[in-house]
């Protein structure tokens, strides 16, 4: 019995070692993902848009996006009230159709929630640039009935 400890530790030693990698390799494994889009960034805003009847609402949020660590958290304060709720998304997937300078095409997040009473998607958000500026929405919402969050301060968080 002795004789199998040492060749155990080694086992075990290898595995631990050839796992790391695999773990690792969660969203780099993915094609070659542009260096922008794997910025730590912060979004903040005042309102939100709804597409169907272009109603404004004064609903301030802020959107930490942060690809390394597979998170986004949405802080966003209740309508007519003093509290904000807080929803932590884990990034499944990055798909990334976005310039260098962040200020045309798309990011699209395929996300799975930790809150499933969250009012947003469990699906999925869109970071959309456009030369009005960015914008942050659900990706599975039908598009003439999505609420998009314009951005008025956007950040690399570093």
């Amino acid at each position: 019995m002795d004789y199998l400890f040492p060749h155990f530790r080694y086992i075990i030693l290898f595995l631990f070692i050839t796992c790391i990698p695999f773990s690792a390799q969660d969203l780099k494994g993915q094609k070659d993902i542009s260096k922008q889009c794997m910025q730590k960034m912060k979004l903040t805003s005042d309102k939100i848009v709804l597409t169907k009847n272009n109603f404004e609402m004064a609903i301030p949020s802020e959107i930490i996006i942060d690809p390394l660590h597979s998170t986004i958290i949405t802080n966003i304060q209740q309508p007519n009230k003093q509290e904000k709720t807080v929803t932590n998304f884990i990034i499944k997937e990055i798909r990334c159709e976005m310039n260098e300078n962040i200020t045309s095409g798309n990011i699209t997040y395929t996300v799975k929630s930790n809150n499933p009473n969250a009012a947003f998607p469990k699906n999925g958000f869109i970071l959309k640039a456009t030369k009005e500026g960015l914008f942050f929405f659900s990706s599975t919402d039908p598009a003439d009935d999505t609420p998009i969050i314009p951005v008025v301060k956007f950040e690399i968080i570093k």
